[in-house]
């Protein structure tokens, strides 16, 4: 066999079991429930783990009334690739939110809070999880539509908000007076971050 057939069949191999990893062994989840002191110390800028009425997006009742009457063929695929396109500008934004996570971390530590070398890892290792999670999805969107695996692709959001829970947990540690100067500080930040 050729070097690119053994490559060929191992990148296949390597997708098919991810593909299958994602559906017998992370079953969707609900989103982590927030106390009143996540609530309160969220992070500013996230965008797309606020969005709460994505169940309709992937909702395929509308599609399945459309596909089953044959004059609105047209109207049908029109609708499937919005929901498509939207689904990805979702995910895309779920993305930006992993990063932006990650920037929150960086920013905090910047000014002057002390993490360990566990917490550090915890949340890499979190945002990656996120990061191939969501890189999954995008792909099952992209290539099957929005309606394929519609409650795992909802499920999305769970990694991103409990990564969003993990950094915002870090604020309990910052003392009151000085969280009110980096709340201050990190709006100023995000606005760059997001401009830049």
């Amino acid at each position: 066999m050729s070097p690119h057939v053994i490559i060929g069949l191992f990148s296949l191999i390597v997708l098919v079991c991810l593909f299958l990893f994602l559906i017998l062994f992370l079953a969707p989840e609900r989103a982590p429930a927030k106390t009143e002191s996540e609530i309160r110390d969220t992070i500013a800028g996230l965008s797309a783990t606020n969005v709460r009425s994505f169940d309709m997006l992937f909702d395929d009742r509308d599609y399945r009334i459309l596909r089953a009457a044959p004059e609105l063929k047209a109207v049908c695929a029109k609708f499937r690739r919005d929901r498509r396109r939207i689904a990805l500008l979702w995910l895309g934004g779920l993305q930006k939110d992993v990063l932006l996570v990650w920037e929150f971390r960086r920013f905090l530590v910047r000014n002057g809070l002390r993490v360990t070398f566990r917490e550090e890892a915890a949340i890499a290792l979190a945002g990656c999880f996120a990061l191939l999670y969501l890189a999954a999805m995008h792909g099952v969107v992209f290539t099957c539509g929005p309606f394929a695996l519609a409650r795992t692709i909802r499920a999305a959001r769970v990694p991103v908000e409990r990564l969003s829970i993990q950094g915002a947990g870090l604020l309990a540690r910052v003392p009151p007076p000085m969280r009110a100067q980096l709340a201050q500080r990190w709006t100023k930040h995000v606005l760059a971050w997001n401009l830049g």
